[in-house]
C-alpha cells in the first residue's frame, strides 16, 4: 500500500511538471512517461528519486498535521505554503535529531533568514519566482544544518519544483533561473553567518568556576556534572550586538529573606497543583524530543499567517523576524545563566526544607536565572504582536503561561520567569524597531 502511494503521487507530480510528455498506459505494467528534451528527463530522474526516499508519501504532517504530499502543500490555495512547506520539514527534522531548544531556534533562524532574503530578492515578485528562490534557499540550508539525512536530499526537492515551474507553457527561464541563483545566494550568506556564530566551540570544564553556596550544581535525578551548551552565552546573534547588550537585573541574592520565600512558594505550588495546572506544565515541557518551545512559537505564527492569508514575502518576513528574535533571546538568556551561575529550586528546597523532594517535571542540567522558556515566549509575543496587533493580548498572555508553567513544574524561581519575561519582551521589541 505504501509503495501504491508513493507511485501516486509521483505520478501526479509527473504529470504536473511534464504536461507536454508522452505519457502510456497498460494494464499490464502501468504508466510510462517519455520525456520530450534534457529537462523532462533530469525531472522524471529527479522525482523517481524522491519517490523512492518516500517524499511521496501520503500523511499527516506529524508537526502541522497537514496532509498530502509536498507537490499538494505547494499547489494549495494558501498562499504561505512556498515558506510553510520548509518550516515543517525544519520542525520535524528538530524532532527527528531531538536538536536541543537552543540548536532549534538557531536552526529556525539560518532557515527562515535565508528564506526571506531570496523572497525578497527574487526579481519580479512575482509569487511563483518568490516559491522558487525559498525553496532553493531552503534546500541548501537544510541539506547543511541536517547531515545525517540522504545527501542533496532538499535540494533535489527545491529543484523539482524549479523544473515544474519551467516546463510550464510561457514560462520565463531567465525569470526563474533569476530566482533561483537568488535563493543559492542567500542560502550561502546564512550558512557563512552559521559558519561563524561560534556554536561549534566546545567548552574546557577547567572554566566552571569553584564550587559555592548557591552556584548551579548537578541536580537530582540525571545529577549531569556538566551544563548543557554552556558556551552558547557567546553565539554570535543576528540583531543583537551580541548576547550581553540587553540582561536581566542581577538575581534574588543566595541567603536572603527574599530568596527563600522563593525557595518555599516553589515548594508551596508544587504540593498544591491543580490539575490545570499540572497540564500547563507538562503542555510547556518541550525539551529535546519535541518541537522545543521556538517550534510552537513557529506554529502560533503559522496560524495567524494563514488566518490573514499573508502573502510569501509577507509569510517569509514575519517568519524571518520571530527566529531572529528567538534565537537572539535565547544567546542573551544563556549569557545570563552562565553569568550568574545559580542553583535550581530542587537544590535549595533539599537543602532547607525537604531533602527528598523532586518536582513535577524533569530539572534541566544548567544554571536557573533566568528561564529561557520566559525569555523566548516574551520575545516572540512581542514580535507576532507587532505584526498582527489584534492578536496582540492573546499571544501575551500565552508568553506569560509559558512563564509560570516552569514554576508549575517546580523547576524554577518566579523571579526566574519574570525575569525571563521581562528580558524576552525588550529583545523583542528592539527586534522590531530594527528590523
Amino acid at each position: 500500500m505504501a509503495n501504491q502511494i508513493h507511485a501516486r503521487y509521483a505520478v501526479r507530480t509527473l504529470r504536473l511538471l511534464m504536461p507536454d510528455s508522452v505519457t502510456t498506459v497498460t494494464p499490464t505494467h502501468g504508466i510510462f512517461f517519455m520525456p520530450r528534451n534534457t529537462l523532462q528527463w533530469l525531472t522524471l530522474v529527479v522525482v523517481l528519486l524522491l519517490s523512492s526516499s518516500g517524499i511521496f508519501a501520503e500523511r499527516a504532517d506529524p508537526v502541522s498535521n497537514a496532509s498530502g504530499s509536498p507537490t499538494d502543500r505547494l499547489l494549495s490555495p494558501n498562499r504561505a505554503a512556498a515558506v510553510t512547506l520548509w518550516n515543517d520539514r525544519a520542525l520535524e527534522l528538530c524532532v527527528k535529531y531531538r536538536r536541543n531548544p537552543l540548536r532549534v531556534a538557531r536552526a529556525l533562524a539560518v532557515l527562515h533568514v535565508a528564506i526571506y532574503d531570496a523572497v525578497a530578492a527574487a526579481k519580479d515578485g512575482a509569487e511563483q519566482a518568490q516559491a522558487i528562490a525559498a525553496a532553493t534557499a531552503a534546500g541548501v540550508v537544510l541539506d547543511y544544518l541536517f547531515p545525517l539525512e540522504t545527501p542533496g536530499r532538499f535540494e533535489a526537492m527545491a529543484w523539482a519544483i524549479y523544473a515544474g515551474a519551467a516546463a510550464a507553457p510561457g514560462a520565463s527561464r531567465e525569470t526563474l533561473g533569476d530566482a533561483r541563483r537568488a535563493g543559492q545566494r542567500a542560502a550561502e550568506r546564512a550558512i557563512a553567518h552559521a559558519l561563524r556564530d561560534h556554536s561549534d566551540l566546545v567548552w574546557d570544564p577547567r572554566e566552571r568556576p569553584a564550587p559555592a553556596p548557591g552556584r548551579w550544581r548537578a541536580a537530582p535525578p540525571l545529577y549531569a556534572y556538566d551544563p548543557l551548551e554552556p558556551l552558547a552565552a557567546s553565539w554570535a546573534t543576528w540583531v543583537l550586538k551580541d548576547g550581553g547588550e540587553v540582561q536581566p537585573p542581577p538575581p534574588v541574592a543566595y541567603n536572603t529573606p527574599a530568596y527563600w520565600r522563593e525557595a518555599e512558594e516553589v515548594l508551596a505550588v508544587s504540593l498544591a497543583l491543580t490539575a490545570e495546572q499540572k497540564r500547563l506544565a507538562e503542555d510547556w515541557n518541550l525539551d529535546r524530543g519535541s518541537v522545543t518551545p521556538a517550534g510552537v512559537w513557529n506554529l502560533k505564527a503559522r496560524n495567524l499567517i494563514e488566518a490573514g492569508d499573508l502573502d510569501t514575502l509577507r509569510t517569509a518576513q514575519v517568519l524571518a523576524v520571530l527566529n531572529m528574535a528567538m534565537a537572539d533571546a535565547a544567546v542573551a538568556s544563556w549569557r545570563a545563566k552562565f553569568t550568574h551561575w545559580t542553583q535550581r529550586p530542587v537544590t535549595a528546597i533539599r537543602e532547607r526544607f525537604d531533602p527528598a523532594w523532586l518536582p513535577l517535571i524533569l530539572t534541566p542540567p544548567f544554571p536557573s536565572y533566568v528561564s529561557t522558556h520566559a525569555t523566548l515566549s516574551g520575545a516572540a509575543a512581542e514580535v507576532l504582536a507587532a505584526f498582527f496587533p489584534a492578536a496582540a493580548g492573546p499571544l501575551q498572555a500565552a508568553a506569560a503561561e509559558a512563564a509560570m508553567s516552569r514554576l508549575y513544574g517546580g523547576i524554577h524561581f518566579r523571579s526566574d520567569n519574570d525575569a525571563g519575561l521581562e528580558l524576552g519582551r525588550r529583545i523583542g521589541r528592539l527586534v522590531v524597531e530594527r528590523k
